[in-house]
């Protein structure tokens, strides 16, 4: 993918990189990636910090490739790697946080605990993480606790998360395996929402996916996330879910933006709310609204194949058809497999006047399975616009035998277009009003697909369009601000500075070399929240920044004291409080504008 402009890069920005399973047995791999996620999800939920989420992340797996490399092209400042290495009740972590601009090591350490202890591992380690990034940045507030115990035991929690990672193996096989391995966690654990949402999450998808009976898939779901929303109804994936549920099942977009706007106000980073979002909104005809949430989710997560392809399918609704086949291409080169970006690469090649192309294109996609009509519906198509009537009459004589089967919905969806395309608008509108009946989610896009251009006007489909999706005043929530000012007034500020200044004159705190923004907060009474926005907002500067000014001024004194002579400069820079070489000296040159060396020759010299 193109790299991204250095000058758009947030300082607040993050990639996780997959933990590296350094376990002697590679089934772990579910234990290491499991671990990453749930780091991932805790940063999320700070709000001005921006966290690429887990398909960019996830999608250097195994590449040895450049961490700098890695964060220009997700357009983050810094990187988080490490490894997990886990055996019988213990596990060792490393983790180490990186500065993509140059590299530089801003904070590593290992983790040795029992895994009784993986929440509170869990919430240090994201702790820390956010700490050192708004020490090295700009303001934002962290919460006491980013990882909550769910209450549930160490090997519960290692049956959730391989249940979690086979059914995002999406395979039909794999997905009922991780159904059976929930099932397992509820039964030691009913009171566990995450699981119950696993659940939910697996039927649905079988079931959008044509792998079982919508009607099915849907009703096995509801129950499990009924029981979700009943335990936990804040976590954040209940609402979204909600979201999902009300707008694709219940056709109600009032309370499916609720639902969304809720999920936001929870986790501000969740990149598949405002995927989903700009889908909804689209079916509105909102499309400047709909691009600019897609394009914060393809912020969040570059690489996501999906977030692409439903940016295609904005501009596909508008009828903007370049655009459009360049976001499929993209979505198609990260996750070939993805049936609908196919169909609407096809469908835009066949709506641009390129007939003969888009039936090449629909010629030559692989068929995966009895569920997809993909080839099938995409030919016949083509054939209805080049008036090859043999070809259609025998294509549409094969999908409507495919009424009759687990991929009813599929089948409908390209008849309904083909004989709109043939101009025999009334079998057309009998189709969709049968697609009503039977609740098929995909008739939420009717009112923009192009296809269906000829019949927008006719008094019948708008009055179909009316039972699904009536027009609602109810608006999408907005994008959050970055930051909220904390209440601290002015006068208070005015005051807290005095006291930190007096506090880091008199103790000198910056001579340990690894004071951080907790401990020095703690040492004047502080909250950690409010001293990060006392330095960024009053002083202006963040908290290196601010210490480090400190330990230069030292450095500064020790120089000129003839008792230091018989020191070398680093040794200097140390005594000051600096723990590193490469930090003294860009600290130093950016602040001085010279070389510490050409700093000592001055005022060797009488010139300082």
């Amino acid at each position: 993918m193109p790299i991204i402009n250095a000058s758009a890069i947030r300082p607040n920005s993050i990639a996780i990189l997959p933990f590296v399973n350094l376990s002697s047995d590679p089934e772990n791999e579910y234990f290491s990636d499991g671990l990453t996620e749930e780091i991932i999800n805790a940063l999320t939920r700070i709000e001005g910090l921006q966290v690429t989420a887990r398909t960019s992340s996830f999608a250097f797996k195994n590449k040895n490739a450049d961490v700098r490399e890695i964060g220009r092209q997700l357009g983050v400042a810094h990187i988080l790697e490490g490894s997990v290495r886990k055996s019988a009740k213990k596990v060792r972590i490393t983790a180490q946080l990186i500065a993509v601009k140059d590299g530089f090591h801003l904070w590593s350490e290992s983790f040795d605990r029992a895994l009784i202890d993986i929440f509170d591992l869990q919430d240090e380690i994201s702790l820390l993480i956010a700490d050192k990034i708004r020490e090295n940045s700009l303001h934002f507030d962290i919460a006491d606790r980013l990882v909550l115990n769910p209450g549930i035991s160490p090997e519960a929690y290692e049956l959730y998360l391989r249940a979690r990672y086979l059914v995002q193996r999406y395979s039909k096989e794999n997905i009922e395996r991780g159904i059976a391995l929930y099932h397992e966690v509820i039964e030691q654990f009913p009171n566990f929402a995450p699981a119950y949402l696993g659940i939910h999450f697996a039927y649905t998808f079988l079931g959008t996916m044509g792998l079982l009976p919508v009607s099915h898939a849907f009703s096995q779901g509801q129950p499990f996330l009924d029981r979700a929303v009943e335990l936990d109804p804040d976590l954040p994936e209940c609402q979204m879910h909600l979201a999902g549920q009300y707008f694709w099942q219940k056709w109600d977009r009032a309370n499916s933006y609720r639902h969304y706007k809720k999920a936001l106000e929870l986790r501000p980073n969740y990149a598949e709310v405002y995927q989903w979002l700009a889908l909804v909104l689209s079916t509105e005809r909102k499309f400047e609204e709909a691009l600019h949430y897609i394009n914060t989710a393809l912020q969040l997560d570059p690489m996501a194949a999906e977030h692409h392809y439903i940016k295609g399918t904005i501009h596909y609704f508008q009828e903007d058809y370049g655009p459009a086949k360049e976001n499929f291409q993209k979505s198609l080169s990260l996750e070939s497999d993805l049936v609908f970006a196919h169909v609407l690469l096809g469908a835009t090649c066949l709506r641009t006047g390129k007939i003969q192309e888009g039936l090449a294109y629909f010629s030559g996609i692989p068929v995966r399975g009895d569920a997809d009509l993909s080839k099938l519906g995409g030919t016949t198509l083509a054939y209805a616009m080049l008036g090859e009537m043999g070809k259609v009459a025998a294509g549409l004589r094969q999908l409507e035998a495919a009424m009759q089967s687990d991929v009813m919905g599929r089948a409908l969806f390209f008849r309904i277009i083909i004989h709109s395309t043939l101009g025999e608008y009334d079998t057309a509108l009998e189709l969709i009003a049968l697609g009503i009946s039977h609740h098929l989610p995909l008739v939420v896009t009717f009112p923009v697909e192009p296809f269906l251009e000829p019949l927008f006007d006719h008094p019948r489909f708008q009055e179909l369009m009316q039972q699904i999706l009536p027009h609602t005043e109810e608006e999408a929530p907005f994008l959050r601000k970055k930051y909220q000012k904390s209440p601290l007034k002015l006068e208070e500020m005015e005051a807290y500075q005095q006291q930190l200044e007096t506090y880091l004159r008199e103790e000198q705190p910056y001579l340990e070399s690894d004071l951080n923004l907790r401990q020095l907060a703690h040492m004047i009474d502080l909250h950690p929240n409010y001293l990060s926005q006392l330095l960024n907002e009053r002083i202006g500067q963040n908290f290196n920044e601010y210490i480090n000014s400190y330990r230069l001024e030292t450095f500064k004194q020790k120089v000129i004291d003839p008792a230091n002579r018989n020191l070398t400069l680093l040794a200097l820079a140390y005594d000051s409080g600096f723990n590193s070489k490469t930090v003294f000296n860009t600290f130093f040159k950016k602040t001085m504008g010279m070389t510490p060396r050409q700093y000592y020759k001055q005022v060797s010299e009488g010139k300082g």
